[in-house]
């Protein structure tokens, strides 16, 4: 049974009632296949493997709860629906963007209708009661501050910073979001063992720095994409403050980068001046950044060690991340 259609067995009759009257096509052309299409889109599914690996590094018997994983799968999912509405995607993982198939209103509604059944996820979870709140709280921070990156994220324009300014900038975008998320995937884990203070303060660093890292790699495979057959242009279009461009600012003369700006914010030409401009970025960085992530993983994998008995599972579920190259 999906995600989705577990959700209709409420444990509040009147509410039960009332979804049950309404005619099922109803049901699923408002939400259920929109959301069950979503959730089925191949992903890595990395935040999922880091829930499972962090339960059993702090003491967990075989695999996370179910509801935990399901949680954190509905809190990403729902983030890239909202994402792609706000940055006008035109793809996602292959596919047409759901707004972009289902119309945006119910595009919408089902991104925030899985904020809130990830909540009652977690609330289903049974861990004890001190533990469910400690949860909650952290959840609900953590999706907070997504939001916080996200504003930051919408209004910042990389062509409009001082080269000084990208880097702190993207940093704070990408703990905020990508790096808020993994690593609330990681501590949930921890919790779900029930394990020490000290453990899931070390598995949530983890999880944040390795959040950090995706967010480089998923910048950087954006404009290789460009040169893929793979007409992403969104971080480009949009100027998104992201990674190539902090550590072009770095390198470059002042001139040099200040020249790629200028054919940024006057891409007149469209398609021809984004890839002129990604590739300047990564020839300048694409080999920088690669050693760069894979130094930071190494380093935070060590740092990881040692507070748990054994990194292998991890470094097995980070492999996800290494062959997104």
């Amino acid at each position: 049974m999906s995600i989705v259609h577990q959700s209709l067995k409420s444990p509040d009759a009147e509410s039960l009632e009332a979804k049950q009257s309404v005619p099922k096509r109803l049901w699923n052309d408002a939400l259920h296949h929109p959301a069950d299409q979503f959730l089925s889109r191949c992903g890595k599914r990395i935040r999922a493997a880091m829930v499972h690996e962090s339960f059993r590094l702090a003491g967990g018997d075989g695999d996370a709860p179910g509801q935990i994983v399901d949680a954190i799968e509905l809190l990403h999912a729902g983030s890239l629906i909202i994402d792609d509405i706000e940055d006008d995607s035109v793809e996602r993982r292959g596919q047409p963007t759901l707004h972009r198939e289902i119309g945006m209103p119910l595009a919408l509604n089902t991104g925030n209708w899985m904020y809130f059944r990830s909540l009652e996820k977690l609330g289903d979870a049974g861990c004890d009661p001190s533990s469910s709140h400690q949860i909650l709280i952290k959840v609900i921070r953590t999706v907070r501050r997504c939001h916080e990156g996200q504003a930051l994220d919408l209004a910042a324009s990389v062509d409009l910073l001082q080269p000084s300014e990208i880097r702190p900038t993207v940093l704070a975008i990408s703990r905020l979001k990508t790096g808020g998320l993994t690593a609330l995937s990681s501590w949930l884990g921890a919790t779900a063992a029930n394990d020490g203070r000290m453990v899931r303060k070390a598995l949530w660093r983890f999880g944040m720095n390795v959040g950090v890292c995706l967010q480089m790699r998923n910048d950087l495979n954006e404009l290789r994409g460009l040169f893929n057959c793979e007409e992403r242009f969104d971080d480009l279009r949009n100027a998104r403050v992201t990674w190539p461009w902090a550590w072009a600012a770095k390198i470059m003369s002042k001139t040099e980068f200040n020249k790629l700006q200028h054919q940024l914010r006057n891409a007149i030409n469209g398609e021809e001046d984004f890839r002129w401009v990604a590739r300047k970025l990564i020839d300048a960085v694409g080999k920088r950044g690669n050693l760069y992530i894979n130094a930071k993983l190494k380093q935070e994998l060590t740092l990881l060690g040692e507070h748990v008995d054994s990194t292998k599972p991890m470094r097995i579920a980070l492999a996800k991340l290494h062959e997104s190259r």
